[in-house]
Protein backbone atom coordinates (compact mmCIF):
# COMPACT_ATOMS: atom_id res chain seq x y z
CA UNK A 1 0.00 0.00 0.00
CA UNK A 2 2.94 2.44 1.32
CA UNK A 3 4.21 2.51 -2.86
CA UNK A 4 0.91 2.56 -4.63
CA UNK A 5 -0.05 5.94 -2.22
CA UNK A 6 3.37 7.82 -2.02
CA UNK A 7 4.84 6.32 -5.79
CA UNK A 8 8.08 4.18 -4.74
CA UNK A 9 8.96 1.68 -2.01
CA UNK A 10 9.73 3.04 2.09
CA UNK A 11 13.53 4.82 1.99
CA UNK A 12 16.40 2.69 3.04
CA UNK A 13 18.73 5.00 3.96
CA UNK A 14 18.95 3.14 7.80
CA UNK A 15 17.74 -0.17 6.72
CA UNK A 16 14.84 -1.95 8.55
CA UNK A 17 14.54 1.54 10.90
CA UNK A 18 13.47 3.90 7.79
CA UNK A 19 10.94 0.73 6.69
CA UNK A 20 9.75 1.01 9.89
CA UNK A 21 9.37 4.75 10.42
CA UNK A 22 7.37 4.86 6.99
CA UNK A 23 5.07 1.99 7.98
CA UNK A 24 4.02 3.23 11.46
CA UNK A 25 5.78 6.77 11.79
CA UNK A 26 5.68 8.38 14.92
CA UNK A 27 2.90 11.13 15.75
CA UNK A 28 5.43 13.75 14.78
CA UNK A 29 6.91 12.66 12.08
CA UNK A 30 6.25 14.42 8.69
CA UNK A 31 4.67 11.91 6.84
CA UNK A 32 1.53 12.38 9.03
CA UNK A 33 0.77 15.72 6.88
CA UNK A 34 1.61 14.24 3.30
CA UNK A 35 -1.67 14.01 1.58
CA UNK A 36 -0.70 10.90 -0.55
CA UNK A 37 0.08 9.00 2.95
CA UNK A 38 -2.76 7.24 4.09
CA UNK A 39 -1.18 4.93 6.91
CA UNK A 40 -0.47 3.91 9.24
CA UNK A 41 0.19 0.70 7.18
CA UNK A 42 1.57 -2.12 10.31
CA UNK A 43 2.33 -1.49 13.82
CA UNK A 44 5.00 -2.77 15.66
CA UNK A 45 4.91 -3.93 19.14
CA UNK A 46 8.07 -2.36 21.16
CA UNK A 47 9.38 -6.18 21.53
CA UNK A 48 9.75 -6.12 17.64
CA UNK A 49 11.90 -3.49 17.58
CA UNK A 50 15.42 -2.44 18.62
CA UNK A 51 17.01 0.25 20.54
CA UNK A 52 18.07 1.76 17.31
CA UNK A 53 14.45 1.33 16.00
CA UNK A 54 15.62 -1.36 13.60
CA UNK A 55 12.98 -4.85 13.35
CA UNK A 56 14.38 -7.78 15.33
CA UNK A 57 14.58 -10.97 13.51
CA UNK A 58 13.27 -14.34 15.55
CA UNK A 59 16.76 -14.56 17.48
CA UNK A 60 17.14 -11.43 18.45
CA UNK A 61 18.59 -11.17 21.95
CA UNK A 62 17.28 -8.24 23.33
CA UNK A 63 16.27 -4.40 22.74
CA UNK A 64 20.15 -3.79 22.61
CA UNK A 65 20.64 -6.80 19.77
CA UNK A 66 21.77 -4.85 16.68
CA UNK A 67 22.58 -7.82 14.78
CA UNK A 68 19.86 -10.12 15.16
CA UNK A 69 17.86 -7.59 12.87
CA UNK A 70 15.78 -7.67 9.40
CA UNK A 71 17.86 -6.32 6.69
CA UNK A 72 16.02 -3.83 4.05
CA UNK A 73 16.88 -2.80 0.87
CA UNK A 74 14.85 -0.89 -1.86
CA UNK A 75 14.91 0.09 -5.25
CA UNK A 76 14.19 3.87 -5.06
CA UNK A 77 14.69 4.87 -8.65
CA UNK A 78 12.78 2.07 -9.63
CA UNK A 79 15.32 1.06 -12.32
CA UNK A 80 16.09 -2.57 -12.29
CA UNK A 81 19.64 -1.92 -13.33
CA UNK A 82 20.64 -0.52 -10.57
CA UNK A 83 21.50 -1.61 -6.91
CA UNK A 84 20.31 -1.95 -4.45
CA UNK A 85 18.26 -4.31 -4.09
CA UNK A 86 20.40 -7.44 -5.41
CA UNK A 87 17.20 -9.76 -5.87
CA UNK A 88 14.32 -8.31 -6.48
CA UNK A 89 15.95 -5.48 -8.77
CA UNK A 90 12.33 -4.01 -9.41
CA UNK A 91 11.23 -3.74 -5.67
CA UNK A 92 13.33 -4.60 -2.18
CA UNK A 93 14.85 -7.54 -0.58
CA UNK A 94 13.99 -7.91 2.86
CA UNK A 95 16.18 -10.59 4.87
CA UNK A 96 17.42 -11.86 8.38
CA UNK A 97 20.67 -13.16 8.34
CA UNK A 98 19.67 -15.82 10.62
CA UNK A 99 20.27 -17.53 14.24
CA UNK A 100 24.31 -16.92 13.41
CA UNK A 101 23.42 -13.19 12.67
CA UNK A 102 26.02 -13.52 9.94
CA UNK A 103 25.95 -12.84 5.94
CA UNK A 104 28.85 -13.30 4.27
CA UNK A 105 32.48 -14.80 5.38
CA UNK A 106 33.17 -10.87 7.59
CA UNK A 107 29.65 -11.03 9.32
CA UNK A 108 28.94 -7.58 8.43
CA UNK A 109 25.79 -6.50 6.40
CA UNK A 110 26.49 -4.99 3.23
CA UNK A 111 29.69 -6.88 1.71
CA UNK A 112 28.10 -9.75 0.62
CA UNK A 113 29.35 -9.12 -2.73
CA UNK A 114 32.69 -7.65 -1.74
CA UNK A 115 34.27 -11.25 -0.15
CA UNK A 116 33.61 -13.41 -2.45
CA UNK A 117 31.71 -16.95 -3.75
CA UNK A 118 31.19 -17.77 0.01
CA UNK A 119 27.82 -19.16 -0.34
CA UNK A 120 26.12 -22.26 -1.28
CA UNK A 121 29.69 -23.25 -2.22
CA UNK A 122 29.68 -26.76 -0.01
CA UNK A 123 31.91 -25.38 2.26
CA UNK A 124 30.59 -23.84 6.29
CA UNK A 125 32.00 -20.34 5.42
CA UNK A 126 30.75 -18.59 8.77
CA UNK A 127 31.17 -21.40 10.48
CA UNK A 128 28.08 -22.10 12.25
CA UNK A 129 28.48 -26.04 11.12
CA UNK A 130 25.93 -26.09 8.26
CA UNK A 131 27.75 -26.69 4.61
CA UNK A 132 26.28 -24.03 2.28
CA UNK A 133 24.54 -25.89 -0.33
CA UNK A 134 21.23 -25.23 -0.32
CA UNK A 135 21.38 -23.54 -3.82
CA UNK A 136 18.13 -23.24 -6.43
CA UNK A 137 20.92 -22.88 -9.26
CA UNK A 138 23.07 -25.49 -9.17
CA UNK A 139 26.01 -26.73 -7.44
CA UNK A 140 28.87 -23.68 -6.86
CA UNK A 141 26.01 -20.98 -7.92
CA UNK A 142 26.20 -18.06 -5.27
CA UNK A 143 22.96 -15.51 -4.51
CA UNK A 144 25.32 -14.05 -2.08
CA UNK A 145 23.81 -14.95 1.24
CA UNK A 146 24.36 -18.34 3.52
CA UNK A 147 21.76 -20.86 3.49
CA UNK A 148 20.58 -20.35 7.06
CA UNK A 149 19.29 -16.63 6.11
CA UNK A 150 15.93 -16.23 5.64
CA UNK A 151 14.65 -13.76 2.65
CA UNK A 152 12.12 -12.71 0.42
CA UNK A 153 13.56 -14.00 -2.76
Amino acid sequence: MYKADMGKYPPDDRGSASLREALSPPPDHPLWKNPKWNGPYMEFKENQVNREGKLRDPWSKGPDDRFHIYIYRANLDLDPSTSPPFHNRSSYDIYTPGSDARTGTTGFHGDEFADGSFCQNGKDDDKDGFIDELDPNGKGAANGYLEDDINNW
